[in-house]
């Protein structure tokens, strides 16, 4: 009934999808298994472990009246407020203030690097430094030293 070609033909076809199901199930079976995590040298402690706090800080958003400006996109998730002598608006813009319980407080763009916001609060919570600007000034004069031992070595800059 059937010519040699059309048979060569469908036992190649039988082959290839033998192959592709094979194939899927090795991946199936090699991805689904759970590699057991060997945790060696991990510390628990519970928050009542804790005797000594540093200073605390608050973070809020809040905003600031603006009038004869607008605001402006930027790029994604990014704004700018920009003078306005075409028409007058009015607005309200997001900003977060940073208080220290000494009474110091700063207020950062809402449009501050995620990065950069991260690594002032950090920094300034470890070395209960109130945030300065210029921050690259700051980050010089709040010394990670100052809370630890002489004799650890610590990298700073991870």
């Amino acid at each position: 009934m059937y010519d040699t070609n059309t048979r060569k033909e469908f036992r190649i076809m039988k082959w290839k999808h033998a192959f592709f199901f094979i194939l899927i199930a090795f991946i199936v079976v090699n991805c689904s298994r759970t590699k057991g995590l060997v945790v060696e040298n991990s510390r628990t402690t519970s928050p009542a472990e804790i005797f000594s706090f540093h200073s605390p800080m608050t973070v809020k958003v809040g905003w600031i009246p603006y009038q004869n400006h607008r605001v402006v996109k930027t790029g994604k998730d990014e704004w700018k407020i920009v003078e306005s002598n075409d028409e007058v608006f009015q607005g309200n813009a997001p900003v977060i203030l940073v208080t220290y319980e000494s009474g110091d407080s700063i207020l950062l763009d809402m449009n501050i690097e995620n990065e950069l916001l991260g690594k002032l609060v950090k920094h300034s919570a470890m070395t209960q430094q109130p945030i300065s600007r210029p921050f690259n000034a700051y980050f010089e004069n709040a010394k990670c030293q100052s809370c630890h031992p002489q004799y650890k070595e610590v990298d700073f800059d991870r």
